[in-house]
């Protein structure tokens, strides 16, 4: 009997064992840091933008205040397509800042780390409203001569969260395929994408909108254990395209004359499921028990109590800003991101990475913290990922803010001159 017992014992370890979900390790990741002559100070972009001859006084002035009240600085970047004159919207200009951006963070990534080329098993980009053919997936397996037995994926329009969204598949991925690498690689262009109507809610990406983009390493490897950065603790995907108004909410599509552009309750949802996960279970049953009392009062719970970092989408000052009211944040808690914003500006998918870094430069993240990466795009779509650090950051030259760091943060005005 107790042998049966013991084999029996043994079975179920083994089938625990071997069913157990594959741990995802976040080895490192990289910010890109485009080159000085890049910068483009407000003053002139608001100059570029009176010289185009493309808007009228009114879309002028419109743009001017919005860049003014957006919250973003003087070192942020456009690729020199975009600042000629008149711009290239050509493919050729598209991936030609496209390959900077990949090309930079993906030789960054493996030469810091001595990883071959051969041995990234997975390669997945995402970039909203570029999607050429070859794909950029492929651009860079040709460039750096990956395996011919890579899985490649490229995603495109999925928005602001589609960086969130990449770090899912590849989750999935690695959970499948043992011993694996996975190369993420998240960016947009603004190249193709500037608009030249008339129409307010599509001028405000040429407003926000800047050159940016951030690579990931992720590995399933037990021997990354003790190397890597951080573990994947929570993934929430929130998808709300069945309702009708928010899936209208931000559409690619052309104005009354014919200029293409992109005008701009996921996140209760979002944070209800993710809530569940990372509170501890006397925040939860505060929140059931303030929802079954009622009386028209709506709790938000305290995050701060199963999160230590927020990395929020620097998407502007209003969506940072709303976000720190909802969630009852301090402005420390939203520093990273608004000080991402003020000198990378919106870089889209990758900007919570952008936020990482600063924290990482702040030596903030210690062993045993839990970051949340809170990414929305599309008005329909909110993505969080909860990282677990279990090996405390080191501050390396290639972190984008490594000769930065000191001037930060910055107390910024409601309203910048120039």
């Amino acid at each position: 009997m107790m042998r049966f017992i013991g084999a029996t014992s043994l079975f179920v370890t083994l089938m625990y064992l071997l069913q157990k979900p594959r741990r995802v390790y976040l080895v490192d990741f990289k910010c890109y840091q485009p080159p000085a002559h890049y910068r483009v100070p407000f003053s002139s972009l608001i100059e570029h933008i009176e010289v185009m001859g493309h808007w009228t006084t009114e879309a002028i002035d419109f743009q001017k205040k919005v860049i003014q009240r957006s919250g973003i600085g003087n070192e942020t970047y456009l690729p020199d397509s975009m600042q000629q004159l008149p711009t290239d919207n050509s493919l050729s200009a598209t991936m030609e800042e496209v390959e900077s951006v990949l090309f930079q963070i993906v030789e960054n990534l493996l030469t810091e780390h001595s990883v071959d080329p051969r041995s990234i098993d997975v390669v997945i980009t995402n970039c909203s409203l570029t999607s050429p053919t070859p794909s950029l997936a492929s651009t860079v397996v040709n460039r750096f001569g990956f395996r011919s037995n890579v899985k490649t994926f490229n995603l495109s329009g999925m928005g602001c969260s589609a960086g969130i969204l990449a770090v899912h598949l590849a989750k999935d991925i690695l959970r499948v395929h043992k011993n694996s690498l996975a190369l993420v690689l998240s960016m947009e262009s603004v190249s193709a994408n500037f608009y030249r109507g008339k129409t307010k809610s599509m001028l405000l990406a040429n407003c926000l909108f800047r050159m940016g983009g951030a690579g990931i390493l992720l590995s399933n490897k037990p021997s990354h254990r003790l190397s890597a950065k951080y573990e994947l603790a929570h993934l929430v995907r929130t998808h709300l395209g069945a309702n009708t108004p928010a899936y209208n909410c931000i559409v690619q599509e052309p104005d009354a004359q014919g200029h293409t552009g992109v005008a701009g309750d996921a996140l209760k949802t979002n944070m209800a499921a993710l809530g569940l996960v990372v509170l501890p279970y006397s925040e939860q049953m505060v929140y059931v028990w303030r929802k079954l009392g009622g009386g028209g009062y709506i709790y938000v719970p305290d995050f701060k109590k199963g999160i230590d970092h927020f990395c929020i989408h620097a998407g502007g000052r209003a969506v940072i800003e709303t976000i720190e009211d909802r969630l009852g944040l301090k402005e420390k808690d939203v520093e990273a991101s608004k000080m991402t914003l003020c000198r990378f500006g919106n870089t889209s998918s990758s900007s919570t990475w952008y936020s990482l870094a600063y924290l990482e430069a702040k030596g903030r993240v210690n062993r045993g913290d839990k970051v949340w990466q809170l990414a929305f795009g599309s008005g329909f779509k909110c993505n969080s990922a909860v990282w677990k650090c279990i090996s405390k950051p080191h501050i390396s030259p290639s972190n984008v803010w490594f000769d930065k760091i000191h001037m930060y943060p910055l107390q910024l005005p409601q309203m910048l001159y120039y």
